[in-house]
């Protein structure tokens, strides 16, 4: 299986395809994100980086919704992209990187056509972060090479 065809949902309940609950209000790492980590982990599932190995990596743990939860869909529908089926675990990187990725699919009428584009749109969002990742390790080379900006302080603590 290559990389771009993984997909995390089958480990969640119920292998993605039923419903697991929305979402509650508050912060990523106490309140609306552990049901999603308990069903996704706490590795990135578009960079595979581990957020859960030490504090300063637990800073970057955030939730992605697959098909974003701005997804101008009514109903039943609507709700779906609250769900925790919607809903995987990401760097905080990886989930600026998609910001702009916005769901063409039509409105779906079962959880079946749901899961279907969310599948979808996880696949064209992991080749999309898999390449945004390729630009920045480029930009990074250049912005290393060209020699890092020191802070007077970080030479002081040596």
């Amino acid at each position: 299986m290559t990389r771009g065809t993984l997909l995390p949902f089958g480990r969640y309940a119920g292998g993605g395809e039923r419903l697991l609950g929305e979402l509650r209000n508050g912060s990523c790492r106490y309140d609306y994100g552990p049901p999603v980590f308990d069903q996704c982990g706490t590795v990135c599932v578009y960079c595979f980086r581990e957020l859960g190995e030490s504090y300063e990596m637990w800073l970057n743990l955030s939730v992605d919704h697959v098909v974003p939860a701005g997804t101008p869909w009514e109903g039943e529908a609507a709700d779906w992209l609250q769900d925790v089926i919607n809903c995987v675990t990401a760097c905080r990187a990886c989930n600026e990187f998609l910001n702009g990725y916005r769901c063409k699919a039509t409105q779906p009428k079962t959880i079946a056509e749901f899961t279907a584009i969310r599948d979808q749109a996880f696949r064209e969002k992991l080749l999309a972060a898999e390449a945004r990742h390729a630009e920045e390790r480029e930009g990074y080379a250049v912005w290393k090479r060209r020699g890092r900006p020191r802070h007077p302080l970080t030479d002081a603590h040596k």
